[in-house]
């Protein structure tokens, strides 16, 4: 018989899979809406880097990694900060305690946020001014914060966090053309903190 922790904690998986999954289908939709006719082309350009190559995008992303991930551990170490008491942060450790979970968080942070936020939301409206690219970018960035706010809400330094790491996101798609360098960056981000909040909540 399965356990009932067991059988909660699926159901929380899932819920948060069938969340991340739906900013996939909104994305498809805004492309249907603006690029009807064209959307394999454009959603093919969305991964071909500008003026580099993409070996050398994998290893922006590589990088950049590298880089999000020990600012937030050094800073979240240092000033001691720990997940807020709210219904969202909870989720989050019941799905990170598992690998599954943190596959879901590396797969739908890095693959189907990106798509959506920097790919879509960005992608779709740039190319006008540079006026109009910043505003879209902060505007991104902003959607992108505002739907961490319930499972941080109250944590001020996570959520500082969070929008810069958007913004880094949104500048590493605008400045290579390409969403290779933001998943990768996402991604690995994602499992490397889900690891550690995994170690940390499994007791």
């Amino acid at each position: 018989m399965t356990n009932p922790n067991t059988k909660e904690q699926y159901k929380i998986l899932l819920k948060a899979s069938l969340t991340l999954t739906s900013f996939l289908f909104v994305g498809l939709v805004f492309i249907g809406i603006f690029k009807w006719g064209e959307m394999l082309p454009f959603i093919a350009s969305l991964f071909i880097p500008n003026e580099i190559s993409i070996l050398t995008a994998v290893l922006i992303g590589l990088i950049s990694s590298l880089f999000i991930t020990t600012i937030v551990l050094i800073t979240f170490i240092k000033t001691r900060t720990e997940l807020p008491k709210t219904e969202g942060s909870d989720m989050i450790k019941k799905i990170m305690i598992r690998p599954s979970g943190i596959a879901v968080s590396a797969i739908g942070g890095g693959v189907f946020e990106e798509f959506f936020f920097r790919g879509v939301l960005i992608g779709l409206f740039i190319g006008y001014s540079i006026t109009v690219d910043w505003l879209v970018i902060l505007i991104s960035t902003f959607l992108f914060w505002v739907i961490h706010v319930p499972q941080y809400k109250g944590a001020t330094r996570i959520l500082t966090g969070v929008f810069v790491n958007g913004l880094i996101l949104a500048l590493l798609f605008y400045f290579t053309g390409s969403l290779i360098p933001p998943m990768l960056a996402h991604g690995i981000y994602n499992t490397s903190i889900g690891i550690i909040l995994a170690k940390k909540y499994k007791k």
